[in-house]
Parts: structure tokens; C-alpha cells; sequence
């Protein structure tokens, strides 16, 4: 199984990625495990794991995500492709806290469980370290 590990945190920021099989006629089974700080998500039939460790973020998505039928896929996808290409953009630099690039093809069906927490872990990063990525 291919796997998609996207190791996150506050203080030493990492971000590992491995590209992702497209499979566009998988249906989105995808699962949810949240405890003590690690978020992980994955699929068999797409194929993919993602792991966020974060420990702030546990506790911030328990209070401020939207229910999942809030956003569309649409909506998750374009926002993700915009937020991830310009933390791309930042990775790396000298004074940023953001460290690493993240492998994200928005060409790839990674399915809306990926896109929502995606979403949500870049809009909490957003808040926590007052930055913006749009």
C-alpha cells in the first residue's frame, strides 16, 4: 500500500510526503482515529495513510470544525490546491515556520476525509501562527 505521511507539528514543523496512486473510481471509505495529539486517516481503497501530529490540533478540531456536509469537495479541493501551493511557496525559507513542502496533486481523487482535515489543519495552522496563505 502506497502511503501519504504528513507528520505535523508546532515546534519542528514536518511535513514527508509520498506520491499517491490516482485511482478516481474508488469510493471514499476513508476513517478517521483521533487520541493523544495524532490524527490519522486512511483508505484502503485509495490507497493512502495521513498521520498529523500536532498536539494543539486535536483540540482545536474538536471545537471548530464544521460538520462534514458544511463544505463541498469542490469547495475542500480548490481551497487546498491554493493554501498548499503557497505554503510550498514559504517551505523552507529562512524565518518561516514552515519547514517542509507538501506532495499534493490536485490531480489525484485523494477523496473528501483527506481534503476535510487537510483544510482544517491548514486553517488552524493559519490561526495559531497568525499568517495567511491566500
Amino acid at each position: 500500500m502506497k502511503t501519504v505521511n504528513l507528520f505535523l507539528g508546532i515546534m519542528g514543523l514536518s511535513f514527508m510526503s509520498c506520491v499517491v496512486q490516482p485511482k478516481t473510481d474508488a469510493i471514499d471509505k476513508g476513517t478517521t482515529k483521533i487520541e493523544n495529539g495524532k490524527v490519522t486517516l486512511s483508505n484502503p481503497d485509495l490507497e493512502y495513510e495521513v498521520i498529523i501530529m500536532d498536539n494543539g490540533f486535536e483540540r482545536w478540531f474538536s471545537t471548530n470544525r464544521k460538520p462534514k456536509d458544511h463544505y463541498s469537495i469542490a469547495f475542500l479541493e480548490n481551497k487546498n490546491r491554493r493554501w498548499v501551493q503557497e505554503w510550498n511557496a514559504r517551505a523552507g525559507r529562512m524565518n518561516s515556520v514552515i519547514e517542509y513542502s507538501i506532495d499534493y496533486n490536485s490531480q489525484t481523487h485523494y477523496g473528501y476525509e483527506v481534503n476535510y482535515m487537510l483544510y482544517h489543519y491548514l486553517l488552524y495552522f493559519q490561526q495559531v501562527n497568525n499568517l495567511r496563505l491566500d
